[in-house]
C-alpha cells in the first residue's frame, strides 16, 4: 500500500517520502480499514522531530521506514472471525492505541472494539479531525480527576488554547456537558473561539486571565509554557478544584536521561508538584491520550445531536503530507488540519 513515510526524524519537508509498504494482515478481533481521511495531532509533527522516541520506539515496536499517524476514518473491507458488530462496507472513525504503522498510509489494521461508526452527516475528513482530540480531552476531563460528564454541569472550566485543535474541541464538550467555559487565544482568533460557544474569550496577546478570572472549579492546559503558576492562582481552594496539563516533560526527561532516570525525574517532578498543590487545596494532574471506544460514541451522540462541530481549518491530500505537518505547525491553524487520502 501507498504510506508517506519516514526514514529519519527532521523537518517536514525533508523527511517524508511516498513508501510502499505492506498492507497490514489482520488479527482476529481486528478489521482492516480503508483509510479514507487522518488528521494532524501535535504529537505526531513532534514525534518526526524524534521527540519520544525511546519510549515510542519501544512501544510500537517499528523501524524505519515509519508511518506517523494516530486518526483513522474510513470503510471497513476486512473483518476478523470474532468479529460480529462490523462488517465489510461499514463507515467508521477510531484513534487505536499505538502500535504498529500509523493512519499516513491506505490501510490500517485496528482492534474492532476501537472502531465506532463514523457520525452521520460528517464527511471522512470532518470525522477524522475529532477521535485523537476526544480521547485527550476525556483522558484529562474525565479519566485523570475520576469525575463524569455530568460533574460539570454550573462548573467554571478555563481552557487554555482554544483555538488549537484539543482547545476548540474542549471547549464545546465542557459547554454540551453544562459548564460555564472561558479560554484563551490569539488575538485574530478571537471570533472564531467565541463562535465556538465560549462564554468568555481572552486574547492572551492584550489581556492577563489571572487577573480577569476568579474561583474557577477546573483548568485544562493545553499550551504549557508559563501557564502553571497563573492558572493555579484563578482555582477555587476548596480541595475539589482540578488543574490538569497536557504540557508535561515525561518523554523529554526519558529521551535526555534514559529510561530509568528519566522515569525517577518524571515521577520526581510530578509527586512534588501534586503535593503542593494538594497544600493549596488544589487537585494535579497531567493528562494524555488513552484510547477510549467509550468516549467516541459518546462524542459520535453529541455530533449527531448538534451539540459539537469539527473544527476543520484545512485539508491536504495525503501527498502533500510535508506542507500539512509545516502548516500545523505555524499555529495559523485555527482547530484540525485534515489528510485525505484518495483511492
Amino acid at each position: 500500500m501507498l504510506a508517506m513515510t519516514i526514514n529519519t526524524y527532521g523537518p517536514a519537508e525533508e523527511v517524508f517520502q511516498p513508501s510502499n509498504i505492506p498492507t497490514p494482515d489482520i488479527r482476529d478481533d481486528e478489521v482492516l480499514v480503508q483509510i479514507k481521511a487522518t488528521s494532524v495531532n501535535p504529537i505526531e509533527f513532534k514525534m518526526r522531530e524524534g521527540y519520544g522516541r525511546r519510549v515510542f520506539s519501544k512501544k510500537r515496536g517499528f523501524e524505519f521506514p515509519v508511518a506517523l499517524g494516530n486518526d483513522v476514518s474510513g470503510v471497513v473491507v476486512k473483518t476478523g472471525r470474532k468479529v460480529k458488530h462490523l462488517k465489510n462496507g461499514d463507515e467508521v472513525f477510531a484513534a487505536p492505541e499505538v502500535t504498529g504503522q500509523g493512519s499516513y498510509c491506505e490501510y490500517r489494521a485496528i482492534k474492532a472494539s476501537h472502531c465506532i461508526a463514523k457520525p452521520k452527516g460528517l464527511s471522512f475528513e470532518e470525522a477524522a479531525s475529532l477521535p485523537y482530540v476526544t480521547m485527550t480531552s476525556w483522558s484529562a476531563l474525565i479519566t485523570k480527576p475520576k469525575l463524569c460528564p455530568e460533574d460539570y454541569r454550573g462548573k467554571k472550566v478555563l481552557v487554555h488554547g482554544g483555538s488549537g485543535g484539543i482547545g476548540s474541541f474542549a471547549v464545546q464538550l465542557l459547554k454540551a456537558w453544562g459548564a460555564y467555559v472561558a479560554t484563551t487565544c490569539s488575538t485574530g482568533k478571537v471570533e472564531a473561539v467565541r463562535q465556538l460557544g465560549a462564554d468568555q474569550v481572552i486574547d492572551y496577546k492584550q489581556e492577563d486571565f489571572s487577573q480577569l478570572l476568579s474561583d474557577f472549579d477546573v483548568v485544562l492546559d493545553t499550551v504549557g509554557g508559563n501557564q502553571e503558576a497563573p492558572s493555579l492562582s484563578i482555582l477555587k481552594t476548596n480541595g475539589k478544584s482540578h488543574y490538569i496539563t497536557l504540557v508535561f516533560p515525561a518523554l523529554a526527561n526519558i529521551d535526555q536521561y534514559g529510561f530509568l532516570r528519566g522515569a525517577f525525574k518524571t515521577i520526581k517532578t510530578f509527586l512534588g508538584k501534586k503535593k503542593a498543590c494538594k497544600k493549596q487545596g488544589i487537585q494535579y494532574h497531567w493528562g494524555m491520550f488513552s484510547s477510549s471506544p467509550e468516549a467516541l460514541e459518546h462524542v459520535r451522540q453529541l455530533v449527531e445531536n448538534g451539540k459539537i462541530r469539527p473544527v476543520l481549518d484545512r485539508c491536504f491530500p495525503l501527498d502533500q503530507i510535508a506542507q500539512a505537518h509545516s502548516y500545523a505547525e505555524s499555529g495559523q491553524a485555527t482547530g484540525k488540519v485534515g489528510i485525505s487520502i484518495a483511492q
